[in-house]
């Protein structure tokens, strides 16, 4: 009975997480859009990209290199094979002199792992870390599935990057971060209250 209770209990602690962690990925993409959709817009009209891409897309890019994942260019070949052109990855957010972007996926996850260690009750670092480290089941699939929908006419995230910057380095560590602050708070605070007690 009382492992099936854990159990249950754990299996809702990963559910959180990984609705805690799709909804920051949202959230950041929103916060991007919000914060430099104009200076965004200029990729989308006539910019290095060419016309036609759309905002939500070119939104996605900058979003993805506020990771450090970069926006990879369509090789160019020319006769005979040789390699003329393209392949390389762009700093959107450099590009556009939006370098405070990189601030919003730190502090959406940050918040997210808090946010998980109080849900979790955590009373130590250890235990908030581990809360805040669940948000990567939600992140992790919704960066995947931003790599498909980011392409366009070859210009897209690096997937490897992606994948491993953005869907796992960046949610594992900030949350982690943000919950093992929080359970260390909790900690000291209840420490603090059992020694003026005695």
């Amino acid at each position: 009975m009382g492992m099936d209770i854990r159990s249950r209990t754990r299996n809702a602690e990963l559910a959180r997480g990984a609705v805690a962690g799709a909804v920051g990925f949202v959230a950041g993409y929103l916060l991007t859009w919000i914060f430099a959709g104009a200076r965004i817009a200029d990729l989308t009209i006539g910019g290095i990209f060419g016309g036609g891409v759309p905002d939500w897309r070119a939104v996605l890019w900058v979003f993805y290199d506020s990771h450090f994942v970069g926006t990879r260019t369509p090789e160019v070949f020319g006769p005979g094979g040789d390699r003329w052109a393209g392949g390389d990855l762009i700093d959107t957010v450099e590009l556009l002199g939006v370098e405070y972007l990189y601030l919003v996926p730190v502090v959406v996850l940050l918040i997210g792992g808090v946010t998980m260690a109080r849900f979790a009750g955590a009373r130590t670092a250890r235990d908030g870390a581990m809360a805040g480290a669940t948000l990567t089941l939600g992140y992790v699939p919704l960066v995947v599935l931003g790599l498909f929908v980011a392409t366009q006419g070859g210009v897209a995230p690096s997937p490897l990057r992606a994948l491993v910057i953005a869907g796992v380095v960046y949610p594992i560590a900030l949350g982690a971060i943000g919950g093992a602050v929080t359970g260390f708070y909790f900690d000291s605070a209840r420490e603090t209250g059992h020694t003026q007690r005695t």
